[in-house]
């Protein structure tokens, strides 16, 4: 670089040495930055992978949720059916299979609301059993129309927390408003 520059020099034209400085100096700003911007991106691109992560894992969380004690008073409650209401027994028996098959799907699934909905219902029915007349259902949910897509299994534990946290430990039971 110096010989261009005593060549410069020489034959009267403006100094190249600082504009090579220039040049130098503006080159390294902009790959810093470039590199700056490299692992910004790379970040956020990390983030998102970690939030897409934790997402899936606390959907399957949800879906996970289907508790051993609920089998256990369910077959309870269908055991106690079968002499008093065969009928009634037989629906909580496929009510139940609905229930087990969704929690089997694969997590993060997506199904319909009225998919969704349909075993949000059948949920409530084999809980309503266990429950009689403590459990009072109200529904309010026409505005959502019937093909959204929905994570499977996204009602349930909503409604079961209700149920164990609400109505179960009071004597006279509730209402349930599944309003949307």
């Amino acid at each position: 670089c110096t010989a261009v520059t005593d060549v410069c020099q020489l034959t009267g034209r403006i100094s190249i040495s600082g504009m090579v400085e220039r040049y130098l100096r503006y080159s390294t700003i902009a790959l810093i930055m470039s590199a700056l911007m490299l692992r910004y991106f790379y970040l956020q691109s990390q983030w998102r992978k970690q939030q897409q992560g934790e997402l899936r894992a606390r959907i399957e969380s949800l879906q996970a949720r289907i508790r051993p004690h609920f089998l256990f008073n369910t077959l309870n409650s269908i055991a106690s059916l079968v002499a008093s209401d065969p009928v009634k027994a037989e629906q909580a028996v496929l009510d139940l299979s609905d229930l087990f098959r969704a929690s089997l799907a694969k997590p993060g699934s997506l199904v319909t609301w009225s998919e969704e909905l349909a075993l949000a219902k059948r949920y409530l029915s084999i809980e309503q059993y266990r429950l009689g007349e403590r459990l009072q259902l109200d529904w309010r949910v026409s505005a959502i129309p019937d093909d959204l897509p929905i994570p499977q299994l996204t009602l349930q534990p909503l409604l079961e927390n209700a149920l164990i946290y609400g109505i179960a430990p009071r004597i006279d039971g509730g209402v349930v408003t599944v309003e949307a």
